[in-house]
């Protein structure tokens, strides 16, 4: 909801209404129309609330960071916004609200005054149950990051970079649906590419698929890019490693997710690419062999988190690339006879965000 509170300045309010229900003002003030005049503006944004009564209780028991107003009380107004940009007036009352008619250019802004727009705000990757990742911008505060998952944060930090995964604290035992496995990082073998060839070429004899990084180096390219930008995911599953096949090709996939499916052999100084091709710097060999660390349920995002002073920050460029790459397809979890089963697919059209 998008909501404005306001409230009485006890130093004009000649009336003494402030704190007086709504059946109360005639006999105050002659009337039971609404003095704005006699209010400050002291919130506005965008809050995690579906009811009125949900900002009474946001604004009474847990106050949005910076919040340095009173709690909400009686004779406040709460300004709700429509996405139409329309407004309706609330007074509270001793029970409930009052629907009024107010006029907010009469108001003064108090020196305690929050906006969240004014407020710091981060780039994460949300990772929703059964959809693609999609970036979000949001205020840095506890709401706006509690409103992504549906409830009270859990962090969870199983990668080697100081990225963090969010996720609702009661997941699991609220049983939210399951969303991803979380994945304990597979173990790298490094060796020359005339190596990993021979590997290759023997695992598809056996009708086998392994994967490899191929890491090029940096003079490769005229543009100065960081390893993880250089590196290319490549799987044994290539006319180039099959014996008997009528052609010759390597397809690989760039780890930052920009050449997702890249003809790599005319391009490589190793294959067909000549002493000008890309050269290669280091070649590692995957563990094909996946361990489950966790189960994360229900919505969950990804940020940046700083251990020192416990706060979350954007994901870098390379971050967000890593991780939606890493995260990019939606899961399925079945429960076999021989324990848990994870498929990955891919999202129907409708099911994908815009």
């Amino acid at each position: 909801m998008n909501v404005r509170i306001y409230q009485i300045n006890l130093k004009r309010d000649t009336n003494n209404i402030a704190f007086m229900n709504y059946e109360s003002l005639p006999k105050f003030q002659g009337s039971s129309e609404i003095d704005s005049s006699i209010y400050d503006k002291v919130f506005e944004g965008e809050v995690v609330c579906k009811s009125l009564e949900d900002v009474y209780q946001m604004f009474n028991l847990n106050h949005p960071q910076g919040y340095k107003a009173r709690s909400l009380s009686v004779s406040d107004v709460v300004e709700v916004i429509a996405k139409d940009g329309t407004s309706q007036f609330h007074f509270c009352d001793s029970f409930g609200f009052q629907e009024v008619d107010f006029e907010p250019e009469k108001t003064q802004i108090s020196d305690r005054f929050l906006s969240l727009a004014d407020q710091e705000k981060i780039s994460v990757l949300l990772v929703p149950v059964g959809k693609a990742p999609v970036v979000k911008e949001i205020p840095n505060i506890y709401e706006a990051m509690k409103g992504l998952v549906g409830g009270g944060l859990d962090e969870y930090m199983p990668f080697d970079d100081d990225a963090a995964i969010v996720c609702n604290r009661d997941g699991k035992q609220e049983k939210l649906p399951m969303n991803r496995a979380v994945y304990q990082p597979p173990k790298r073998k490094e060796m020359s590419y005339h190596d990993l060839k021979s590997l290759f070429r023997e695992a598809e004899n056996k009708g086998q698929h392994l994967t490899a990084h191929i890491v090029f180096t940096a003079d490769t390219f005229k543009k100065p890019y960081s390893e993880f930008e250089r590196t290319y995911e490549v799987s044994s599953d290539n006319k180039a490693f099959q014996s008997r096949m009528g052609g010759y090709s390597i397809y690989g996939a760039s780890l930052d997710g920009v050449d997702p499916c890249l003809r790599m052999e005319g391009l490589m100084a190793d294959e067909m690419g000549g002493k000008d091709g890309w050269k290669i710097e280091k070649c590692y060999l995957l563990d094909s062999a996946r361990e489950v660390a966790d189960i994360i349920h229900g919505d969950f995002f990804i940020a940046r988190s700083n251990v020192a002073d416990e706060k979350y920050s954007s994901l870098t460029d390379e971050q967000m690339l890593k991780y939606k790459r890493l995260f990019r397809k939606p899961e399925r979890f079945l429960q076999t006879d021989h324990g848990m089963r994870i498929e990955p697919f891919t999202p129907d059209r409708s099911e994908k965000e815009r």
